[in-house]
């Protein structure tokens, strides 16, 4: 009996229970993809119901403040995670914005911190505008007038300076020594005007060429000091890996972003100077035009000027002086003095800027690569050998 009460306790057994049959195991849980290393959270940003992020000051950029990377952040997402409008138009059917419009918009709602060099930019290209409107339109209204003027010498002028002499040959040479004062008084004001004029357009040229030197170089600089950081930041993170890691993407990105801010910029200079250049051309054409109404306007007047009853041949001498003086002021205001036509090409100076093509971003990228998987191998070599 005491054998049996044993047996009950399990001291056949060695002493133990027996062990209830093991559980099976659970399937095993779908991996979730890893999330790329980044800083902060990502919020795509779009055009409009959108708060205006704060603007960044030059500490921002290397800030350690997770308020301030969270915002340098916010920034680089306007490019990288704001989604082109595939159809830029409403529904109305509204006649679509010009390409360049369309696409200078974009670069201002991607880099906003860049708009006031590009306003400069764009202040430029309509003060160039302007500027050949208003010298374009003064050539002619000054050719009209020495037209004009010519042509009171011809029916006029013998009247005019009949108090100067009594001879009606002297008064004829009077009237035509003033009709050649006349054109060469005009010859010295179209030099005056052409040279301010041109001083002027070179003087914005290199103002503007300045303060983008500055601001390339301003971006190189930046690019330069973020481009050495992720290794240095080793220093700062020697036993935390997973701050590193995520300070150096903030820094991946951030270069990226100063390198995508220089590209852009220089896109929008040349859609600006493309602008400018296109409207050289069509205002090529509207002054040639122009030119030409005037002229037929000015020597048709002189030529159609009805003679005086008393001597005529004294008339159709000065109505022949008057016609060759105003056609050489004619063809000399269009061909004489028009605005070169590369004086923004070479007065603006983009030798001297810092370009995209000069950062060498994909060797700066592949290089970064090259040293984390080197530096991943010798680690691995290291603890092998331990």
């Amino acid at each position: 009996m005491s054998h049996d009460g044993h047996d009950d306790h399990g001291h056949g057994n060695g002493g133990h229970a027996p062990e209830p049959p093991a559980a099976a195991p659970p399937p095993p849980e779908a991996k979730k993809p890893e999330a790329p290393m980044s800083f902060g959270s990502r919020r795509p940003r779009f055009r409009s119901g959108e708060a205006p992020l704060p603007p960044l000051k030059e500490s921002d950029y290397l800030s350690l403040d997770p308020e301030v990377q969270q915002n340098l952040s916010d920034r680089i997402d306007l490019y990288y995670n704001n989604p082109l409008d595939i159809f830029p138009f409403d529904a109305a059917m509204h006649k679509p914005d010009r390409f360049h419009v369309m696409f200078e918009r974009q670069i201002h709602e991607r880099f906003p911190d860049d708009a006031d060099t590009r306003q400069r930019i764009i202040d430029y290209g309509r003060t160039i505008f302007t500027s050949l409107l208003a010298y374009m339109l003064g050539k002619r209204i000054f050719q009209l007038i020495t037209l004009g003027v010519l042509w009171f010498l011809v029916t006029s002028g013998p009247a005019f300076f009949s108090n100067l002499t009594p001879d009606p040959t002297l008064r004829v040479m009077a009237t035509i020594g003033a009709m050649v004062a006349q054109g060469l008084g005009w010859t010295a004001v179209m030099m005056l005007v052409f040279t301010q004029y041109r001083t002027a357009l070179e003087n914005r040229s290199y103002e503007l060429s300045r303060e983008i030197v500055q601001r390339t170089r301003e971006l190189q600089n930046l690019y330069t000091n973020v481009k050495a950081m992720p290794d240095q930041a080793e220093t700062q993170f020697q036993m935390d890996g997973p701050g590193w890691g995520k300070r150096s993407a903030l820094l991946m990105r951030l270069l990226l972003w100063v390198a995508a801010r220089l590209e852009y910029l220089e896109k929008f200079t040349q859609v600006e100077m493309w602008r400018v250049g296109r409207e050289r051309y069509w205002m090529n054409w509207a002054g040639g035009i122009l030119a030409v109404l005037c002229t037929v306007a000015g020597l048709g007047f002189i030529a159609m000027a009805a003679p005086p009853a008393g001597d005529q041949t004294m008339f159709r001498v000065l109505q022949g002086a008057a016609l060759v003086i105003g056609a050489v002021v004619s063809w000399a205001s269009y061909f004489k003095w028009q605005t070169p036509v590369n004086l923004v090409r070479d007065k603006f100076g983009s030798e001297s800027w810092i370009r995209y093509a000069t950062l060498n971003l994909d060797d700066v990228v592949g290089d970064q690569s090259r040293r984390d998987k080197e530096r991943l191998v010798e680690y691995r070599s290291l603890t092998r050998g331990r």
